[in-house]
């Protein structure tokens, strides 16, 4: 979604260049390096959520690759058995 809202927000000079700083270290501009750290935050607050998504995902990746590879397996037997069918 395109950026369409605008914050305007008092601080100190020195509070400003900390953070034109930390936005050049992170090689984006200032407002970009704002958004980035709401996300950040809101990742946080959901950490044991994702941490748990991220577990189960990890559990079940056995039974998925075993599955992509058998499906890749009746993919390459069709496609062969289809091969020998034609007439050249």
């Amino acid at each position: 979604m395109a950026a369409t809202a605008r914050l305007v927000v008092q601080m100190t000079p020195e509070e400003k260049r900390r953070l034109e700083r930390r936005a050049k270290s992170a090689g984006v501009s200032t407002a970009e390096f704002v958004r980035r750290r709401i996300t950040d935050d809101d990742l946080a607050e959901h950490r044991e959520e994702i941490e748990g998504l991220l577990d189960a995902l990890s559990a079940a990746e056995p039974g998925i690759i075993a599955r992509l590879d058998a499906a890749l397996a009746e993919t390459e037997a069709l496609t062969a058995a289809l091969r020998e069918r034609r007439v050249p």
